[in-house]
This record gives structure tokens, sequence and C-alpha cells, in this order.
């Protein structure tokens, strides 16, 4: 005998056809014009076939969960990093005012000219720096950091690609000190 679409044995598998042999009463004989399958086969999708799915779907969707709570705590750590170094940018900048203040004050009370040059070159210096600290820190604060090394690596790949190796480096160095 052959197989028909339905997966019944016989000459039809059409349920509202009763030729063929004829049906038992408990069913399950697997002839033409039976609904059901032969005894102990069953062709229906079950809980236990569609449950390996629904396992493996849950299981899918909790580690995506996990991936973005941890991208999350990544991102936070990231805005944390960027907010206290920012600070620190800032106090910096400060403290280089503060002595750029002091030294003007002694180089008021002293009479050397040369003195008083060099100094003033220092405090040019030490103004500049802390300009740029303070500019850093807003950056930091203020900025899109990913949209601004994005164009970086477009614009300079060659040059982002050294600072990074050289980052990657001295990281590498630093970390392996710390390990012995």
């Amino acid at each position: 005998m052959e197989r028909n679409a339905d997966d019944m044995f016989g000459a039809t598998g059409n349920p509202s056809s009763q030729s063929g042999a004829s049906s038992s009463p408990a069913g399950g004989t697997g002839m033409a014009g039976n609904t059901s399958p032969p005894a102990g086969l069953d062709y229906s999708t079950s809980a236990s076939n569609t449950g390996g799915a629904v396992s493996q779907t849950s299981k899918t969707e909790q580690a995506k969960a996990t991936v973005q709570d941890k991208f999350g705590q990544v991102k936070d750590k990231a805005r944390e990093l960027q907010s206290t170094l920012a600070d620190r940018l800032d106090a910096g900048a400060d403290k280089l005012r503060q002595r750029k203040e002091s030294s003007t004050l002694a180089s008021a009370t002293g009479g050397d000219t040369v003195s008083a040059t060099a100094d003033n070159r220092m405090a040019n210096v030490q103004d500049s720096v802390a300009r740029g600290m303070n500019k850093s820190a807003d950056w930091l604060r203020n900025g899109d950091l990913k949209a601004d090394i994005e164009r970086q690596v477009r614009e300079n790949p060659g040059r982002t690609l050294l600072i990074a190796l050289g980052l990657g480096y001295v990281l590498g160095k630093a970390f392996r000190n710390n390990d012995r």
C-alpha cells in the first residue's frame, strides 16, 4: 500500500470517504476511511515537540536580555568614567591656574627681568594647557564621543590605527606589570 497525503495507509486520505476497509470503533487501525492515525503513531505536533523550540526561543530571548543588560552597564560605566575624567581635567586646570597666580605674585616681588620673562612664558603655557583641559572636559561632558571617533577614523584611518596600537601596547604593558 502507499501513503496518501495525510500520511495514512490506504487508497484514500479523505476522511469522509468510507470506501475500503471498515474502521473499528476503537479507531487507530490506519485503514482508509479512518481519521485517526495508526495505533502508537502520532503525526500531530505535540507539546513535547514544540517545547524544545519554545525553550530555545526563551533561552535566546534571555541571552539577548542579558547582553542588553550588560551593554547598559557598560554604557553607564563609560558615562561615569567620562564624567570623572571631565571633573579631573577641570580640577587640573584649576590647579594650573592657581600655580600661575602664585608664580605671578612671586615674580612681582622679585626684581629680576630674565626670570620675569621666563615666568611670563611659563604662565602663558600653563594658561594654554589649562584652557585645553577645560575644553576637553567640556567636550567629554557635552560632545558626542561616538560620532567624533567615527569621523576621526573615516578622515584619518592610518593615524587612528597607530594611536590605537600605541594605546593597546601601553595598556598591555600596564596590566602585565600589575599582574606580577
